[in-house]
């Protein structure tokens, strides 16, 4: 059997800063950050490939020991932040041998898949992503090949306004594509544009 840490949203802050005990499990409570929120709070915003990833043992501030999974990332274009070649995105929780660490609701990537991703404290917050869920966004090809986005949940995103929905309950059409990744990634380059008064 393998042992099994769960720590929920409602408890989480405590549990990062006692780090961490174990508590019921139940779903992460996220308020939705508008495109604008997005935008403004991500230190980093990229379009990446997932070539790696990692767990291990830390030592966290307090002295406690934690898993963190390193997620290695390729940037393939850069749309807000200082301009790198690779992005390294830190996540509470993960497995390490027989030990799991399990965060509710924390967003996973599949190495290989392209994403777009807002960043913020990543290395310090529990999360890098901003907002958890909503600062993740895999990119899908149809059948003539243009890249469209989807929400963490696989929801096709019809709009850059809709990132301030929920995404818990929403339903979609099978086959239905959403938004191309050229217009979100142009929403958000306009975004970054107009933040900062060009």
């Amino acid at each position: 059997m393998i042992p099994l840490l769960k720590f929920p949203f409602f408890g989480l802050c405590l549990a990062v800063l006692t780090l961490l005990s174990p508590l019921a499990g139940s779903a992460m409570s996220v308020i939705p950050p508008t495109f604008g929120e997005l935008v403004a709070r991500a230190e980093t915003v990229a379009r990446v490939e997932v070539t790696g990833q990692s767990t291990r043992w830390d030592t966290s501030a307090s002295g406690k020991k934690v898993i963190h999974t390193y997620v290695e990332c390729k940037v393939i274009k850069q749309l807000k932040g200082t301009p790198q070649t690779t992005l390294s995105l830190r996540l509470l929780g993960g497995q390490v041998g027989n030990e799991v660490m399990e965060i509710s609701d924390m967003p996973t990537f599949v190495t290989g898949q392209h994403y777009i991703v807002f960043v913020a404290a990543n290395g310090k917050a529990f999360c890098p992503l901003v907002g958890v869920m909503h600062g993740k966004y895999s990119l899908s090809a149809d059948a003539a090949g243009t890249d469209h986005v989807r929400r963490n949940n696989g929801a096709p995103l019809r709009s850059a306004a809709e990132v301030s929905t929920s995404d818990e309950s929403e339903s979609f059409a099978p086959g239905e594509l959403g938004m191309t990744r050229d217009d979100f990634e142009a929403a958000i380059s306009a975004e970054v544009q107009h933040a900062s008064g060009k």
